[in-house]
């Protein structure tokens, strides 16, 4: 029996969730209710899609040129870092952003009315896992489809030692034109230029975008909103237990570097990122949780 055969029997509910082989092989979701549609991909654990039911253009970007293997992370939708964000914090040369968004996640639970969807994924140790990271754990992904989508993802160290973690949504948001958008929310916050030596400087007024950013936020209010007008929307994004975010946006001569990225794109997408980020680092306990919660409205400008 097929992958996807065995997931419709045991988590699939007729004409709402739907398991099917996607890009490269890899095991979908798809999602419908009358509030909205979406697509996951079970590698990475990671929505590629989320377009409500009033809006006719796809909330999240997913890059044509993304890779769809094991090991390698999809360019779009909102990857999961963990449990690192950025470059490896040790210098061992893993990934990066952590290994979560490399590999195969499984369900653990489905449920669906008329207006909203729930999923629930999990990821833990397997024979693919960096032989680097030692600590057990279970890591538990739920989304909530319905006219906002919302995210929470669940950290249990399962095992008798403490250990750190920083993680991140790394959420693609599709634009109409990044030059006319404009991000409200992180005024007088100060951030780190990672394009300009790590230097520290604060936001004055809105964020627009006009060339290469690349910058970590420090101290951000639990509410940020995106605003588009050429697509005629503003994002609200509302986070709960973090402290920091990134906004970030390759430009075209970075993105002339990246293989999994086309040339233009940069032109209709931001990252408006939330996590744990840098110094934002959580220690777990042995027995211990920690969950990271943020969701999404798209509502007419």
């Amino acid at each position: 029996m097929a992958i996807t055969d065995s997931l419709n029997s045991s988590f699939g509910i007729p004409g709402q969730i739907e398991f099917v082989n996607g890009a490269g092989g890899l095991p979908f979701i798809s999602i419908r209710n009358q509030s909205a549609e979406a697509t996951i991909c079970l590698h990475g654990g990671q929505i590629l899609s989320f377009k409500p039911t009033v809006q006719p253009i796809d909330s999240l970007f997913l890059s044509k040129k993304s890779f769809y293997e094991d090991g390698k992370a999809i360019r779009g939708g909102i990857p999961v870092c963990w449990p690192w964000f950025g470059p490896d914090p040790k210098g061992l040369q893993r990934p990066n952003h952590g290994f979560a968004r490399n590999h195969l996640w499984s369900v653990a639970d489905t449920a669906s009315n008329e207006t909203e969807t729930r999923i629930v994924l999990q990821f833990t140790q397997h024979h693919k896992q960096e032989t680097t990271w030692t600590f057990p754990f279970l890591l538990t992904l739920e989304f909530t489809i319905g006219q906002r989508l919302h995210l929470q993802l669940t950290t249990q160290n399962t095992g008798d030692k403490a250990f750190s973690i920083t993680q991140a949504f790394h959420t693609y948001f599709r634009v109409g034109d990044i030059r006319r958008v404009r991000i409200f929310g992180l005024e007088n916050c100060r951030y780190f230029d990672k394009l300009d030596q790590g230097k520290q400087k604060t936001q004055t007024g809105a964020v627009t975008i006009s060339e290469e950013v690349d910058r970590i936020y420090e101290d951000v209010d639990n509410r940020v909103v995106l605003e588009d007008p050429l697509l005629n929307r503003r994002i609200e994004i509302v986070s709960q237990h973090c402290k920091t975010g990134v906004v970030w946006n390759p430009w075209e001569k970075s993105s002339k570097k990246m293989a999994d990225l086309g040339n233009q794109d940069y032109k209709h997408f931001v990252c408006v990122e939330t996590g744990n980020i840098a110094f934002d680092l959580i220690q777990i306990p042995p027995g211990g949780k920690h969950s990271l919660l943020t969701y999404y409205a798209i509502e007419p400008a």
